[in-house]
């Protein structure tokens, strides 16, 4: 055999690979959904302000709206007196104006009334036998709210391609967006294979392991907002991982743990090559992670499958989904320009690789004395689940670097909070 029939396939690079992944991912039509249900969805229209927010200029205080030129040079030793014609709650208006020399006690957001353009704290002013004692200056638009200072009517308030975050919800409710056009989420079939997994539940016999991939995977899809199609373990059996592959692409995308690296047993590949995949690349320059399969599947008339091939190890699962995959499905649902995540902190002590690899380290990123600094856990491994539990972000190692100094500026991958 010569020597190129044993050369190994080209190792992808982790920016070539993200770019064939996103090249891939297109969005699947809109749907409309009420606005309760709208956190984590994605904008598929631009929103518009059809009032302006607030409608009307409103007080911004308990107090009493006042002409502010009838208040010039008042103060506590020599208060200014006017007459309370009036008192305004909110919800309510004011069917008269406010002249000269008068007063009207207001609520806090009711309606200023016409005639007035200032507004005293209750702090600033005393009722007294039908008269108000003013004792400050009240500025021109002291204490109002205008109307339109929020946003105006015609604008934008949230562009398509937004996440809705519950921060949005307020703002969205208060220009009346009772649904919204959102773009549909991909469905997601989680597979793992391996004759050596065991449900959680189950005993361990001798060389079995639990299946812990498809619970975090499914975690981190839930992080996404994507409810995934769990379709349990295989055993290595070609016409079983057929089988479960053929229901597996009754889903939008297709997310598999295990079976994709050389082993005599990883029948991934085979089964998914004799169904018709197109291998987009197998292998990226990255560890852990390495054995990453990315395809598409025809299922013939409808659209292509998206298949994800995993490798079996816990670290190299998510290291594979934080970096190819959330950004994928990212783009799917909606978002037009997926955040990359990555921050820069102060490397704690120095690092050496072997390898010209992007290589993933887990860590603990933290903040002192305002500066964000990180440290890798204390063991790395592919298989450490312990340092995924002890680890809140990815230390991200470039191909071309083989060593880091302490206090060297890093890129941090962060892992996120616990939702």
């Amino acid at each position: 055999m010569t020597q190129a029939h044993l050369a190994a396939p080209r190792l992808t690079g982790v920016e070539e690979a993200k770019r064939i992944v996103l090249e891939q991912a297109t969005t699947l039509g809109t749907e409309r959904v009420r606005l309760e249900k709208s956190m984590g969805r994605v904008l598929a229209q631009d929103t518009i302000a059809a009032t302006a927010l607030p409608p009307f200029d409103n007080s911004a205080m308990d107090g009493y709206a006042v002409r502010s030129a009838d208040t010039a040079g008042a103060s506590r030793e020599a208060p200014i007196r006017l007459r309370l014609v009036g008192e305004i709650a909110a919800g309510r208006v004011l069917q008269r104006e406010v002249g000269r020399g008068e007063a009207v006690k207001i609520m806090t957001g009711a309606p200023l009334p016409p005639g007035a353009d200032s507004v005293v704290m209750l702090e600033e002013a005393r009722l007294r036998e039908g008269m108000v004692e003013i004792f400050a200056d009240a500025p021109p638009g002291g204490h109002v709210r205008r109307a339109g200072e929020d946003i105006r009517g015609g604008e934008i308030a949230l562009k398509a391609g937004t996440r809705i975050r519950f921060q949005h919800l307020g703002l969205l409710a208060g220009l009346g967006y009772a649904t919204l056009a959102v773009y549909r989420r991909p469905t997601v079939a989680l597979l793992a294979t391996g004759s050596e997994l065991v449900n959680i539940d189950e005993p361990l016999m001798p060389g079995k392991i639990r299946n812990s991939n498809s619970l975090v995977l499914a975690a981190l899809l839930r992080r996404l907002g994507i409810e995934p199609v769990d379709l349990g373990t295989v055993i290595d059996e070609r016409n079983l991982i057929r089988r479960q592959m053929e229901q597996a692409a009754t889903c939008d995308v297709i997310l598999i743990s295990g079976g994709v690296s050389v082993g005599a047993h990883d029948l991934v590949k085979t089964v998914l090559r004799e169904m018709g995949m197109e291998t987009l690349f197998w292998r990226v320059n990255m560890k852990p992670g390495k054995p990453l399969l990315f395809g598409r599947l025809s299922v013939g008339g409808s659209r292509d499958r998206i298949v994800f091939g995993l490798p079996g190890n816990p670290i190299s699962c998510v290291a594979c989904f934080v970096v190819f995959i959330a950004p994928y499905l990212k783009r799917v649902t909606g978002e037009s320009e997926p955040a990359n995540g990555l921050v820069r902190a102060r490397l704690t002590q120095s690092l050496r690789k072997k390898e010209a690899k992007t290589v993933l380290l887990t860590a603990q990123l933290r903040e002192d004395a305002g500066t964000l600094v990180v440290a890798p856990t204390p063991q790395q491994g592919s298989g450490m689940l312990t340092s995924l539990a002890q680890a809140n972000a990815f230390i991200v190692v470039p191909e071309d670097t083989m060593q880091l100094e302490a206090g060297s500026v890093v890129e941090v991958l962060p892992l996120g909070g616990d939702s």
